[in-house]
Parts: C-alpha cells; sequence; structure tokens
C-alpha cells in the first residue's frame, strides 16, 4: 500500500522513466464526489498503477481499479453492494492539443505545472466504472407494493377515460348511414 503518492503532487516524468509501478488502497471515505452518488461511503478501491513511455514518447499509466461499492436499487430504492472493475490507459498531456492528438486507446490526464495530482484521477476512474443504473438480480427484490397497488389502480383510472380515437369516424360513419 503506497499511499504516500496522494499527498502532494507527483513528478509524472520520474515515474514513467523508471518504470514505476503502484498499488494503491484508497478509502471511498477519501473521495467526495463519488461519495455524493453512493448510499454509503464504506469500503476501499484498490488501483494497480503502471507508468511508462510509450515509443512515441508519450508519457503513459496503464492502470485498473476494483472495488465495492453500495448504491441505490433502482427497483426497490434499498441498498445494493456492486463490485466495480475497470481498467484504464492514460496519456498524460499538459494542454488541448496535445489531448487532441492523443490516440483513441488513450484517455487524457492533464499535468498541471509538470505535476500530476493523483487523487482526482483516480476518483474520476471510479465514477465512470459505475453501473447507470443499479438494481438487485432480477427477483431478488421487488417494488413497494404501495407502488405497484397505485399504479395499476392508475392503469385502470387512464384506459377508464381513454376515448377510442376511431369512436369519431365509427359516430360519423352511423350519421352518414342513418342519413340516407
Amino acid at each position: 500500500m503506497q499511499n504516500e503518492y496522494l499527498h502532494h503532487p507527483l513528478d509524472p516524468w520520474k515515474l514513467c522513466i523508471a518504470e514505476r509501478a503502484i498499488s494503491i488502497d484508497l478509502p471511498m471515505q477519501g473521495m467526495q464526489r463519488l461519495q455524493e452518488m453512493l448510499v454509503s461511503a464504506e469500503g476501499t478501491a484498490h488501483y494497480e498503477l503502471q507508468f511508462s513511455i510509450d515509443p512515441q514518447r508519450l508519457l503513459q499509466v496503464q492502470g485498473r481499479v476494483k472495488g465495492e461499492v453500495t448504491l441505490e436499487c433502482q427497483r426497490c430504492l434499498e441498498a445494493v453492494s456492486q463490485t466495480l472493475e475497470s481498467e484504464f490507459l492514460w496519456g498524460l498531456v499538459t494542454g488541448e492539443e496535445a489531448a487532441i492528438n492523443l490516440p483513441r486507446t488513450h484517455e487524457p490526464v492533464f499535468i498541471e505545472n509538470e505535476k500530476l495530482d493523483l487523487l482526482p484521477a483516480l476518483e474520476d476512474e471510479l465514477i465512470l466504472a459505475l453501473p447507470l443504473v443499479a438494481y438487485h438480480p432480477e427477483g431478488s427484490c421487488q417494488a413497494p407494493s404501495q407502488f405497484t397497488e397505485e399504479e395499476q389502480q392508475f392503469e385502470v383510472e387512464v384506459s377508464a377515460k381513454k376515448k377510442n380515437p376511431f369512436s369519431a369516424l365509427a359516430d360519423l360513419k352511423k350519421s352518414l348511414k342513418s342519413g340516407q
């Protein structure tokens, strides 16, 4: 566990030239933006990072993240635990032009003042790994019965009020027949 890399900006050139491999265990409680999306901020995300320089002299970081998060099930609105796993390839760049020229395989991560602030970039990767919609496996949860009953009652009311769009045409047809 090498969390000393999180407390100050890093020199990406040194890490890439040395081809450093870093393992970091990062508590979910330390990630403010991520916490807003979770039911509970308990747990830790584990990161594996490999710094290197590619043949075009591009600073890059190949990494993976794995962690368990607690989200809100969109079926029953209860807590659901989900394992997140993601692999990523960063291209470390200093400006927009360099980011535009990155290979499509690389995700741009901006270096400011020749330093890399690792924590926001790591938090971004975990946020990107979140599912669009969280839910329990099929059959593990149900919507509360009050919602189901209300929905059924609403459907009955709507279908009773719903008028057949062709009923006016049928009425016109009847009036034409009776007028002959």
